[in-house]
């Protein structure tokens, strides 16, 4: 996963050293009031010191252990319970930010609230928070807002960064899916185009060899279907389960399974996904066709089925090479209420919304046009 504390933690470390310029400008500005102005000028050199440390060592990942955040959080606590004894009793209680580090002590707890989000970001800042009421007790309402800002803006921080990285984790994974399903169809294609062409030539050579061709031929048949179905099996994303979708299936998935000796199927390389009963019903319809050249087509009769999508609409083609006939005797086959074109073919495809068109002549074979719309509200 990408480095997302990387940027967090450079932008955090120039706030860190504003802050410590702030801390050291105010604590300057009241060096001659304070109980023992040496002490405050070593704490003040510290804190610097101390903060150019701990950034240096938040900048890498391997870096960031917990013993580094631990010491930061007791340095800070720390200075804050300090002040009472270093500025005195006079300045603590009179003065608007009674610390000897001043904003710079929210700087620990913003850290753990970056590295760990808000729940343990939240408790760093209360733990800045307690020492601060500790060294000043006095509840004014400007001195109470300002010690809970601590703890707002670590839970705050804490919880836009925990947000920030459950979406940057949920974009890698979607990136990581999709480079995936892209080497998959890239490899289907080189297959498609390869593998599966050989496979088919050989079982269309193959019938005119003999009794040997045929067994050859049968032999491609069914390796070119097990590796079609294998390559269109791998299109559904096995890693990431949250993702799978059950309503949905893939047409060349199940017009694949009505490959047969005698019916050569040819699919797209990639998905075809198509709502469970709209699948269905198209699978039918197909099945439909089917059995009519079977029953009519002649005894040496092939077919051939086509899916291809184009645009909006899936297009299956089935066409045949058998003794064919006349349009007029389509017409009054469905006048005549035959039921497999009437309800099947016809029927099924005008509820999904598409049509059905069929093209044939006296020895010409039969040719069906199935035209779907993907998606109808």
């Amino acid at each position: 996963m990408m480095e997302l504390h990387g940027p967090l933690f450079r932008a955090y470390a120039v706030l860190r050293m504003i802050l410590v310029v702030l801390a050291i400008v105010i604590n300057i500005s009241r060096l001659g009031d304070v109980a023992h102005p040496i002490v405050l000028v070593v704490l003040c050199t510290l804190i610097l010191l101390e903060s150019v440390g701990v950034s240096v060592l938040y900048a890498l990942p391997a870096r960031r252990q917990l013993w580094v955040f631990v010491v930061d959080m007791v340095f800070s606590i720390g200075v804050v319970l300090s002040s009472f004894w270093v500025l005195g009793p006079e300045v603590t209680n009179a003065d608007v930010t009674p610390s000897v580090g001043v904003y710079w002590a929210i700087g620990a707890p913003l850290a753990v609230a970056l590295w760990r989000g808000w729940s343990w970001g939240g408790l760093a800042g209360l733990l800045v928070m307690i020492a601060e009421f500790a060294v000043s007790p006095a509840l004014t309402a400007e001195s109470v807002v300002g010690k809970f800002q601590i703890l707002v803006a670590c839970l705050s921080v804490g919880y836009f960064t925990s947000i920030l990285r459950a979406t940057t984790h949920e974009r890698e994974q979607m990136y990581a899916v999709a480079a995936g399903m892209a080497e998959r169809q890239r490899l289907a294609r080189i297959v498609h185009d390869g593998v599966l062409q050989v496979l088919a030539m050989v079982e269309r050579e193959g019938r005119v060899l003999g009794p040997r061709g045929m067994r050859l031929a049968r032999a491609a048949h069914e390796q070119e279907g097990q590796l079609r179905a294998l390559l269109q099996d791998t299109d559904i994303d096995v890693t990431a389960p949250d993702s799978l979708d059950v309503t949905h299936h893939n047409l060349s998935v199940i017009l694949d399974k009505h490959s047969m000796p005698g019916v050569t199927i040819s699919t797209p390389a990639g998905t075809v996904l198509v709502e469970s009963s709209r699948a269905r019903e198209i699978d039918a319809a197909v099945a439909e066709a089917l059995t009519n050249v079977t029953k009519h087509a002649g005894a040496q009769a092939r077919a051939w089925v086509l899916l291809e999508r184009e645009g909006d609409e899936i297009v299956i083609s089935i066409r045949d090479n058998g003794v064919g006939g006349t349009l007029l005797d389509f017409g009054d086959a469905v006048d005549r209420g035959r039921m497999g074109m009437r309800h099947s073919i016809h029927g099924r495809l005008a509820d999904l919304g598409g049509s059905a068109r069929v093209r044939t002549a006296p020895g010409q074979g039969v040719e069906w046009e199935f035209r779907i719309p993907v998606d109808v509200a």
